[in-house]
Parts: structure tokens; C-alpha cells; sequence
């Protein structure tokens, strides 16, 4: 079932591929369950370490996905700092690919306190995963697969 195109690469997203590994539907569901924008901050991130000629497996994303969540046990200050790796990483045009959380580390060390981060993080507000996301989880039997409007 093809899903729809991708934004970026305009190929096919093909769902029964997510679903058929176990790994792409542990991420899935985990940035699921991630409050406010946490998840497209991880998402972000996440790509930094994206080899230059292939993909990132599914298998190593949610590793590095639960690597980088337990950094930081408050949510707002981690997708504060995950935002300003991806900015800074992306500002200084670096080309060579992440390959440990020591840059996420350092940025963490000067994060400021989270009370007011959340109004400044990217996505959607807590609790309100966008209605494709809401589409996969349903269909994958993740969640409620309710809508969240």
C-alpha cells in the first residue's frame, strides 16, 4: 500500500515495508508517545547520522533514538537541545555524519532551564501527533488510532 510520496525524495512511501520490521515499528511507536515537539527534534537529529551513501537502518535509529533520550529526563530542555544540534550542525555545513552524542552532550551543558522552551520548540503541541502519523499508527495498531482534534 503505497502511503503517499515523501516530501524530500518524492518516493513512494510503502507501508507494508514499515510494518513488516520490528524495528521501524518500535520507532514508530516511540515517537508516538514523545510530548510537544520532541519527536520531529529527534527526527532531525536523528538524521545527522545518516551515512552519506545509504540509509540509517531502522535498527540503529532506535538505538540512537533511546541513546539520546536518556540524556535528558526533561523532555522541553532534550527537544530544546536536539533542535539547537540540528541548527548549529547544519550552520556550520559540516558534511561528515554524527557518530556519537558528544555535540548533543555539550549543548545539553548549556541548555537553559526548560521553563519556557516548550512555546519555542518546532511541531505540534503536546499530546497532538499530526493525522499522518495518527493514519500509520492506527493501521499499525500502535496507540488509540484515534483522532486527536
Amino acid at each position: 500500500m503505497r502511503l503517499g510520496r515523501c516530501p524530500l525524495c518524492h518516493g513512494h512511501l510503502q507501508l507494508e515495508a514499515v510494518v513488516q520490521d520490528e524495528a521501524a515499528r518500535a520507532m514508530l511507536a516511540l515517537l508516538h508517545g514523545l510530548p510537544g515537539g520532541l519527536g520531529q527534534a529527534l527526527v532531525s537529529y536523528l538524521g545527522l547520522f545518516r551515512p552519506e551513501r545509504y540509509d540509517l537502518t531502522w535498527e540503529r535509529a532506535l538505538r540512537l533514538a533511546h541513546e539520546a533520550l536518556a540524556l535528558e529526563a526533561d523532555h522541553a530542555r532534550l527537544a530544546w537541545a536536539l533542535a539547537e544540534t540540528v541548527e548549529r550542525i547544519r550552520a556550520k555545513g559540516e558534511s561528515r555524519r554524527m557518530t556519537n552524542h558528544n555535540y548533543l552532550r555539550k549543548v545539553l551543558e548549556g541548555a537553559p532551564a526548560a521553563a519556557g522552551l516548550a512555546e519555542r520548540l518546532p511541531g505540534p503541541a503536546v499530546g497532538a501527533p499530526t493525522r499522518t502519523m495518527q493514519a500509520m499508527m492506527g493501521f499499525m495498531g500502535v496507540g488509540d488510532g484515534q483522532e486527536h482534534d
